[in-house]
């Protein structure tokens, strides 16, 4: 597994962000700073959090799939 932080201030930056996860097979969880989580595939769970800040990406496989996650989210993660 492996963490990242992302910034999703935009609704349209949501929907660009869950369709880049929707072309793998892990899972991935998305944090608030709250310790609120939600799968982050999910529009709805995404949405309910705070979009201001950023949030912590869970990527739950192995280090080479991680990785192209990673590359492809190149545009949301901050470091």
């Amino acid at each position: 597994m492996k963490k990242v932080n992302v910034l999703l201030n935009s609704p349209e930056k949501v929907n660009k962000f869950i369709q880049i996860l929707g072309n793998f097979n892990c899972d991935f969880d998305l944090e608030s700073g709250h310790g609120h989580v939600v799968d982050a595939k999910s529009l709805i769970g995404v949405l309910s959090l705070n979009l201001k800040k950023c949030a912590s990406l869970s990527i739950h496989a192995d280090d080479s799939e991680a990785n192209q996650v990673i590359a492809n989210l190149q545009d949301y993660v901050i470091e």
